[in-house]
C-alpha cells in the first residue's frame, strides 16, 4: 500500500492532535482495523479506525490514483471504538 499526504497538513495535525502523519501509518499494521464509508460530495472518504500503542486511533483517508492519501487523524470517538470493538 502506497500512502501519500500534505506534509503541511501533516505538522497542522500533530500540533492539534499530537500524532503526525507518518506515526499513523501503525494504524494500517492492526490487521483488526475497519474502514467505514463516509459522505462527501467531492471526493469518496474513509475513517479507518484501528489500534496503535494500546489507543484507538482514526484516520480520515481517500484513494487517489492507486495510493492512499491522509488527510486527518485523531483520537477515535467513543462511537468508533465500539465499532472498533464489536467487530473483534
Amino acid at each position: 500500500m502506497e500512502f501519500e499526504w500534505d506534509p503541511v497538513k501533516s505538522a497542522a495535525n500533530y500540533k492539534k492532535h499530537g500524532v503526525s502523519f507518518t506515526e499513523a501509518l501503525e494504524l494500517f499494521g492492526d490487521p483488526e482495523r475497519i474502514e467505514v464509508v463516509l459522505s462527501y460530495q467531492e471526493e469518496r472518504r474513509f475513517a479507518v479506525v484501528g489500534m496503535v500503542r494500546g489507543k484507538h486511533w482514526t484516520a480520515i483517508i481517500t484513494y487517489r490514483e492507486g495510493r492512499t492519501r491522509i488527510i486527518s487523524v485523531r483520537r477515535s470517538h467513543p462511537k468508533e471504538e465500539r465499532a472498533y470493538d464489536e467487530n473483534l
